[in-house]
């Protein structure tokens, strides 16, 4: 007897809880109002299964991560490490140390640009304050000074090369060097007459010099007129003479030729004085008087007796006509 009533009470208590988890089973999957669904939730028709209020949680949780990404953090609370170097999620420190480092960026490039004007303007500064050109004239010579010239004549010169040409300051002072090939003629003509005897000499003494004239400048009220000093520095490339001698006698007439008789020194060096005019920026006219301080000729190895003890100083004068660059 016993027996039997606890095998009745157990296959009623089986039968309870299978009905009720078969119900609430079921209305977990269709969202219908059982002990164990309350029914708050809508029914979710791709939701069926067991662990699907899991993945739900889990997609409802991965949308508000990305809508959160999408429209920023709300406040600093809300910041994580991705967001570290946003400017809303930096601390007050970070902020300070990106403001500096702002402050240094903008003084490095404000330096590069003004040091990039500085050198550009002294650039631009010294390209108008120097000058390259060429330089060419022509002249005449003579002998002026001491006792020793009147048997000379007036020669001949040219002269070709190139100057550079520089400021010196803000107050219209500028100097000048050049490097140039310069030709001499010399002319010596000498007569002497007597009663029954005659003798004329006619001699041509050529020189060629590379000349290198160092002269300084002043623009004359800040205008076009320039008046310069220098000097000026002879060295001798080639030389030559020829002296014609014609001798007659009541009785006879003689001629001789005597070549390289007139050694010329070496080393040629004068004072320089010119006076100038600019025509514009890129020509300019100028007068040129060279005065030579050092002798024509080589003493010690002069031939002819007429002039072996001459002490030579040439003035040259030249008209010329620069060219700048």
């Amino acid at each position: 007897m016993p027996t039997a009533i606890f095998l009745g009470l157990f296959c009623m208590y089986a039968q309870a809880y299978e009905a009720e988890t078969n119900e609430a089973w079921i209305a977990s999957q269709t969202g219908g109002n059982t002990e164990l669904n309350d029914g708050n939730d809508e029914p979710n028709p791709d939701c069926i299964g067991d662990g699907c209020e899991k993945k739900l949680a889990a997609q409802k949780t991965r949308k508000m991560w990305q809508e959160e990404d999408a429209n920023g953090p709300e406040d600093e609370d809300e910041c994580t490490p991705a967001d570290s170097l946003l400017p809303e999620c930096m601390d007050s420190d970070t902020k300070a140390a990106s403001d500096d480092d702002d402050d240094d960026d903008d003084t490095y490039d404000r330096y590069a640009n003004e040091n990039a004007d500085i050198t550009r303007a002294s650039r631009e500064s010294f390209s108008s304050g120097f000058t390259l050109g060429f330089r060419f004239g022509g002249g005449a010579n003579m002998f002026f000074l001491l006792d020793d010239f009147e048997d000379w004549r007036i020669g001949y010169e040219a002269t070709a090369g190139i100057i550079a040409q520089t400021k010196l300051g803000n107050a219209g002072l500028f100097a000048t060097v050049g490097l140039s090939f310069s030709y001499f003629r010399y002319r010596y003509e000498a007569d002497l007459e007597d009663e029954d005897f005659s003798e004329k000499d006619e001699a041509n003494v050529n020189v060629a010099l590379f000349e290198v004239p160092l002269i300084f400048k002043y623009a004359l009220g800040g205008g076009s007129f320039t008046l310069g000093l220098g000097f000026d520095l002879g060295l001798k490339l080639t030389g030559s003479s020829t002296l014609d001698q014609t001798i007659e006698t009541s009785t006879t007439t003689e001629r001789d030729k005597h070549d390289n008789t007139l050694p010329t020194a070496g080393l040629e060096m004068g004072g320089v004085l010119e006076i100038g005019y600019a025509i514009n920026k890129n020509f300019a006219i100028d007068l040129r008087v060279i005065q030579r301080i050092t002798n024509l000729l080589n003493q010690d190895v002069v031939f002819e007796s007429a002039v072996k003890d001459a002490n030579l100083l040439g003035t040259h004068a030249t008209i010329g006509f620069s060219l700048f660059l």
